[in-house]
């Protein structure tokens, strides 16, 4: 029994009245009326846990009354029990009909009415149990759906930046990420050379560089008010309006943001290592082209200085010749000097070897360096 349950009782008769009064009123919240018209104007006022409708009434008859409380707000939800001195089957199906859950019959005990009011009354709170169970079964799929949704998006993320091949293409999918979210924010990226901050408001809006300027010389992760903010080398990412509300949800979204921050990162990371590698190719490629022009150019001029050499000593020789004729040498005194001339020239000839040895030496380093160009091209293309 429960002295909240409220019943509104109908019955035209006094004795009956008085009978569910004695019988009822100290075990529920009974209140009784002698026409279907007062009872309606009353539940229109304040609808009862339950009704209890005499079928022969005077105006309203129980069904009618019945149908009319049923269009009230809330009055559907309310069982009806009807009461008549009819137990023919059409009286008690005409009672379903019209809405009722249950149908008793004068006379009838007190115990027997009882029954079917605390049946009644357990078959709602048994009603009231599934529906709140059901409700929340709906609201952990829905949070379970939600958070499925916010795992395809993150997968979505990270597919679209194993294809990103810049930073343009980078920050779109960052962007993209937080708005499927519901994320705003901005982001910066930071590279050798490069500074660049993005938002779905554009490009370096200057509120947006001015305090993310300072939040990155802040911790690697930290929240403050409904802001969010993940330091990395080459990134920093800003959100505005985590989601305090949802705890399960603000949770979630927190550890996401850490991923997309760290996997950007990276990515940027790998941009400026290939970067650094073009860079460097480049610059072997200019030296290896600087010391293969200067090796030819030497070996140019070492050609043309022997060439020129082996002509200067075939022209001294000569002018050594026709000078002997003039002065009248003996010809031990020419041989001495011919001799002479020889072991001088063997030994200039000796300095030519070793800058033979010099080029082979440039020519053999030039080869490497075109080598390993190669090799990081190779590597490059690759990666």
């Amino acid at each position: 029994m429960d002295a909240n349950y409220k019943i509104y009782a109908v019955d035209d008769d006094a004795t009956a009245r008085l009978l569910l009064q004695s019988g009822l009123g100290s075990s529920y919240a009974l209140e009784v009326f002698d026409c279907g018209e007062s009872c309606l104007e009353r539940a229109a006022q304040a609808m009862p846990n339950l009704f209890l409708l005499d079928v022969e009434l005077p105006g309203l008859n129980g069904y009618q009354l019945c149908r009319r409380i049923k269009v009230l707000p809330q009055g559907s939800r309310v069982p009806v029990i009807f009461v008549s001195v009819h137990e023919i089957l059409e009286a008690i199906l005409a009672g379903y009909e019209a809405g009722g859950q249950d149908y008793i019959v004068k006379p009838y005990s007190l115990d027997e009415l009882k029954y079917k009011i605390e049946n009644i009354r357990r078959i709602a709170l048994q009603t009231k149990a599934l529906q709140a169970q059901a409700q929340s079964s709906d609201e952990r799929l829905t949070q379970l759906m939600g958070s499925l949704d916010e795992n395809a998006s993150l997968i979505k993320f990270l597919r679209a930046l194993n294809l990103c091949d810049d930073f343009r293409r980078l920050s779109a999918a960052v962007l993209q990420a937080l708005e499927s979210w519901n994320l705003d924010g901005a982001l910066q990226i930071r590279m050798r050379n490069l500074e660049r901050t993005f938002s779905k408001s554009g490009e370096n809006w200057p509120m947006e560089v001015a305090v993310i300027n300072h939040v990155r010389t802040l911790e690697r992760v930290f929240q403050f008010k409904q802001r969010a903010v993940y330091n990395f080398d080459c990134i920093t990412v800003m959100v505005t309006n985590m989601p305090f509300e949802d705890a399960d949800r603000c949770g979630r979204i927190r550890d996401y943001l850490a991923i997309v921050a760290e996997s950007a990162n990276q990515k940027l990371a790998a941009f400026q290592a290939l970067d650094d590698s073009a860079t460097l190719r480049n610059q072997i490629h200019a030296l290896a082209q600087t010391l293969g022009g200067q090796v030819e150019s030497y070996r140019r001029r070492d050609d043309d200085a022997r060439n020129q050499d082996s002509e200067y000593t075939i022209q001294f020789q000569d002018d050594l010749q026709r000078a002997f004729s003039r002065l009248a040498l003996s010809a031990s005194q020419e041989d001495t000097l011919i001799n002479m001339v020889r072991e001088h020239t063997a030994k200039r000839v000796a300095l030519y070897d070793i800058t033979g040895d010099t080029r082979s030496t440039l020519e053999d380093l030039s080869a490497k360096l075109e080598a390993i160009l190669a090799a990081t091209a190779v590597q490059s293309g690759r990666e």
